[in-house]
């Protein structure tokens, strides 16, 4: 069922459709009733080495752990604990583990510095570690920084332990009494209660921890169509990543075999991986999508056994989802699927049906409205910021009240910061970040909109657009473009003023509105500034731009 529009309330309806699992009950309670009945079917499928957990052992390893984890000297209820790992065979069984224990789970990526660590554990406060052995001393430092006292025995999943540390492995590989007749502690109303502390993505500054409780982790994954038991799934994602929690929680409650990997995302390695396992659904980045398929592109193979190739994280070209599905998939097999989420809200949208660039219908159970400046709901076809009512409430940022309260909108809207608007059909359609939109003589300029014009031509990688200030006018920001070009060998790749004049004119002549002109100037770059997850970093960004800017290059003017 499409999108409803409520026009005396002013917001639009997802379908009223409850969900198959009961959100009701805990998290843990779930998960074991799901891994009961998968029995002996592969869970996950380690590609480094060839190891397959079934279900049934996931279960008893993550019943394990929950029981190293529970008692009156170790973490109580309510207790938080930081998790810093790559995708390796104990992760799954872990968290479920610590899920079991009413323990919440912080996670940091495996690639972040000192500060970063430093900045989340002040947020987060947890009692103890659980973390890749390499990663432990950037753990105990950034917490040493701010007097944060862990536990003397952190326990390491991947890599050689110190005398110190608790290697998983030898925690969940051990039997216990009657695993089979565990039963996990009911810990209060799951729409309350905090599951993970997952972290906003951080591209245009620090990140704050968002509070995903066991409701929003249950009602949106279990599906009753377009997967069955038979599928596999390939997510590169580490648990710091919403996207990495929703691939996990897809697999767990649809018993569905996940591929994981401990090393780095490349588009070669998922084309490998794809092809090798049969993977039928893949979630990736625009950035590692535009990879793809350049790189099938130069072989002409394709990735036969994909049913839905899914990609988010950020705005998706109309191009990139058509080179998707005319040179990645099998005609007739597969489709490209566009979603749109956040950390906050959990999955909002996606393409039940395909319009273009439009990111679908809303989920059931979610409720949005498109408001202005002032805070009048607008109507279909109107622009302005994206409120959201997810089907379970916005549990806040963990340690930082205000962010919270700056977030939080009457009646259990959260502000997405996106700016947006539906059509009177009810289809969704994102313009951009509000914070990212910049104007010029008045005029919003949306960087996505740019992005999507120059990525049009041809030898175009990535390309990122920033605003910079006008001297003349100060009042004013110039829209300037990062780009990456393919390979120079390569046929066709743009010039500066190929570039600057694809966005004054159309390809057919006609001249597009001024204020959506080039007006800073082309840089060309080997590589943007990317998050760990393949997001453009646009303080990054920016800050590149403004070192590299040349006011004298090639640019629009009025």
């Amino acid at each position: 069922m499409a999108t409803q529009y409520d026009p005396a309330a002013g917001c639009w309806r997802g379908p009223d459709r409850p969900p198959v699992l009961n959100p009701a009950a805990n998290l843990g309670q779930v998960l074991l009733n799901v891994l009961e009945r998968a029995g002996p079917k592969p869970a996950q499928l380690n590609a480094d080495t060839g190891y397959a957990m079934s279900g049934d052992e996931l279960r008893r390893r993550a019943v394990r752990f929950a029981r190293r984890l529970i008692g009156p000297d170790r973490c109580q209820q309510g207790d938080v604990v930081a998790l810093m790992a790559r995708n390796s065979d104990d992760v799954a069984p872990v968290v479920l583990g610590c899920f079991l224990a009413g323990v919440t789970v912080s996670t940091l990526d495996p690639s972040f510095g000192v500060e970063e660590v430093e900045h989340l554990l002040r947020l987060t406060r947890p009692r103890n570690v659980i973390a890749d052995a390499d990663a432990l001393p950037v753990v105990y430092e950034a917490a040493g920084r701010i007097g944060l006292l862990l536990a003397a025995q952190p326990y390491v999943l991947l890599g050689e332990p110190s005398a110190q540390c608790l290697p998983v492995a030898d925690v969940t590989a051990v039997e216990t009494d009657d695993e089979d007749g565990f039963v996990p502690v009911y810990r209060g109303d799951s729409t309350t209660l905090t599951a993970v502390i997952v972290c906003s993505s951080g591209t245009t500054g620090l990140p704050k921890a968002v509070r995903i409780s066991h409701a929003q982790l249950i009602g949106p994954y279990q599906r009753i169509s377009q997967l069955d038991r038979g599928d596999t799934i390939l997510c590169f994602s580490t648990l710091y990543w919403i996207s990495g929690w929703q691939m996990l929680m897809t697999g767990l409650l649809n018993g569905i075999r996940r591929v994981i990997t401990t090393r780095p995302a490349t588009a070669q390695l998922a084309i490998e991986l794809c092809n090798r396992h049969q993977v039928t659904l893949l979630l990736v980045t625009p950035t590692m999508a535009t990879d793809i398929v350049r790189t099938l592109e130069a072989s002409a193979e394709r990735l036969p056994s994909i049913k839905l190739f899914a990609v988010g994280g950020s705005t998706v070209s109309k191009r990139l989802r058509e080179d998707i599905n005319q040179r990645v998939l099998e005609a007739g097999r597969g489709r490209s699927l566009v979603g749109y989420g956040t950390s906050e809200t959990g999955n909002i949208a996606y393409e039940l049906l395909v319009r273009d660039d439009s990111v679908g219908f809303l989920l059931p159970g979610v409720t949005a409205k498109i408001t202005a400046e002032d805070g009048r709901p607008l109507g279909p076809n109107e622009t302005g910021e994206l409120l959201v009512r997810p089907a379970h409430p916005f549990l806040g940022y963990h340690g930082d009240v205000p962010a919270t309260e700056a977030t939080l909108a009457a009646d259990g809207y959260v502000r997405t910061g996106d700016i947006a608007r539906f059509d009177a059909d009810g289809y969704l359609y994102l313009v951009d970040r509000m914070r990212e939109i910049f104007k010029y003589d008045g005029f919003q300029i949306a960087p996505a909109e740019l992005e999507d014009t120059i990525a049009e031509l041809p030898g175009v990688r990535y390309v990122a657009v920033v605003g910079l200030p006008d001297p003349a006018r100060p009042y004013n920001e110039l829209a300037t473009a990062l780009v990456v070009r393919e390979p120079y060998e390569s046929a066709g790749a743009p010039t500066e003023r190929q570039v600057v004049d694809h966005c004054a004119r159309t390809p057919d002549g006609r001249a597009r509105p001024a204020h959506k002109w080039l007006r800073g100037s082309v840089i060309f770059v080997d590589q943007l500034p990317m998050t760990a997850s393949g997001k453009v970093r646009r303080a990054a960004a920016k800050q590149l731009a403004a070192s590299r800017w040349n006011p004298n290059g090639p640019h629009s003017s009025g």
